[in-house]
Order: structure tokens, then sequence, then C-alpha cells
């Protein structure tokens, strides 16, 4: 399978995801990967500044799956063979 294939079926995995269609696959992965990786920042942002008890719960599992989703974006990106700049 292409590289090129594989990060267009990579897209459409990613919830909230909008393909344009002015980028080649590899610039609207990069762009993809940029907004996994600000998710990820928030959640931890989030779980610093928590301060209700009810709420660590939830900052915890916000944080661990954007945790999760950057790490298998980062995986797929390199069994693509395609190289970043993290």
């Amino acid at each position: 399978m292409s590289a090129n294939l594989e990060v267009k079926q990579l897209l459409h995995m990613i919830p909230g995801f909008v393909k344009s269609k002015e980028n080649s696959s590899n610039e609207e992965f990069f762009m993809a990967v940029a907004k996994a990786r600000q998710e990820w920042y928030d959640a931890q942002n989030y779980f610093e500044n928590v301060v209700e008890s009810d709420l660590i719960d939830h900052a915890i599992y916000k944080m661990e799956a954007a945790k999760s989703k950057y790490m298998y974006m980062i995986k797929r990106a390199r069994q693509c063979g395609i190289k970043m700049d993290i």
C-alpha cells in the first residue's frame, strides 16, 4: 500500500478533520498531527488547572485520550515513511 493511500485512510479516521483539495496529503497530515498535539497540550493544561476534585478523573481521561491519539498518529507517520520535525 502506498504511503499516500495510507495517509488518506488515516485522515478519514481523525474526528473532525476536513480535507482541503488545495493541500497535498502530507501537508494535510502535518496539520492534523499539529492539531492533535495542540489538543494534547490543551488537555495537559486543563489537568494542571482543574480545581474541582470531581473533575480530576475527567481531566486525566481527556489528557490520556489526547496523548493516545497523538502518539498513534506519530506511529502511523513513521510506518508510512513520513518524516516530521516534532
